[in-house]
């Protein structure tokens, strides 16, 4: 009787190990990437809750011991600033410009650095340097070269008999002279990734199309353009998420100037909390600032995949 509890002991510990096993192997991936799942949640969920409940209170870093819990009130002052609308007119504008800028010049470049031709590998280099470059040096020399009185875009200007504009200061241009500079080094993220995406191609089906007599922009747009489309719809949401957490760019060169009209709802986020100490109020601003870049988001993905389909 014990030989034999031992035997069915001894298959069933086989049993158990063998479906663990299967298991380890179709999950592999998902296992291995628990810890770093963990880090992501702790530094991204959990501030997110944190800011979540702290938007529901008065809580200011002046008087941090008269918080209280004051439910809506503080989205209903966010919702009635004035200011409130124009920020967010203003973080479309940058969003939105800043990502179609690159996306379109991001995929022309790759374009060109696909094709064979000589010196293609010193090109490929080239180009990647803006991606080893700081993006408070990227910053800092944007700012230089835009000044109206020293800057080289001033003095090209001059050379040609232009009138020196100042680029970071006048309301209409300022905005644009940000998404130049956001696009420097956003148009070679874009390119590389395309880039790799063309590279990988097989080159049957252009030669097919070449061959039955489409033009070079029928094979970009039927042939190309299909085949890339997963890499392109990737490159423009890191490109979206990168442009609605910009900060840096923005408070070196115009500081959210002049007035109003360079100031985004990230950069306002840390006026409110920081600068003025509205903690609560910055809570509820970073808030609606996750919750309109998850719209956009799953807008771009949802479109992506309507278009795969």
């Amino acid at each position: 009787m014990n030989m034999l509890d031992a035997m069915v002991a001894r298959r069933s510990a086989r049993r158990w190990t063998g479906r663990l096993a299967t298991f380890v192997d179709r999950h592999f991936l998902a296992l291995a990437s628990l810890p770093a799942m963990g880090i992501v949640a702790a530094v991204t969920v959990v501030p997110f809750i944190a800011a979540l409940g702290l938007s529901f209170t008065n809580y200011s870093l002046a008087y941090p011991d008269r918080i209280r819990f004051v439910g809506l009130e503080t989205y209903v002052s966010v919702v009635e600033d004035g200011q409130f609308s124009d920020i967010l007119a203003n973080t479309l504008y940058f969003a939105v410009g800043a990502v179609v800028v690159e996306t379109v010049l991001g995929v022309a470049l790759a374009l060109a650095l696909a094709r064979p031709l000589r010196f293609i590998g010193a090109a490929r280099a080239i180009y990647t340097i803006p991606l080893m470059t700081a993006n408070v040096a990227a910053a800092v020399a944007w700012k230089a070269l835009l000044n109206q009185n020293s800057g080289w875009i001033t003095a090209a200007t001059g050379f040609l008999g232009l009138p020196a504009v100042d680029w970071l200061g006048d309301p209409t241009t300022a905005m644009p002279a940000l998404i130049v500079a956001d696009a420097w080094t956003g148009i070679p993220i874009v390119a590389v990734l395309v880039l790799a995406g063309l590279l990988s191609m097989p080159t049957e089906p252009s030669e097919a199309a070449l061959v039955d007599g489409a033009s070079p922009f029928q094979i970009f747009l039927h042939v190309t353009l299909p085949a890339i489309k997963p890499v392109l719809v990737v490159c423009i949401v890191f490109r979206t998420v990168e442009a609605f957490r910009q900060f840096g760019l923005i408070q070196i060169m115009t500081g959210a100037g002049p007035g109003i009209k360079t100031m985004v709802l990230n950069y306002y986020v840390y006026q409110q909390s920081f600068s003025y100490g509205h903690a609560a109020y910055g809570a509820a601003l970073a808030v609606l600032l996750v919750l309109m870049l998850g719209g956009c988001l799953g807008l771009i993905l949802a479109v992506g995949r309507w278009r795969s389909d």
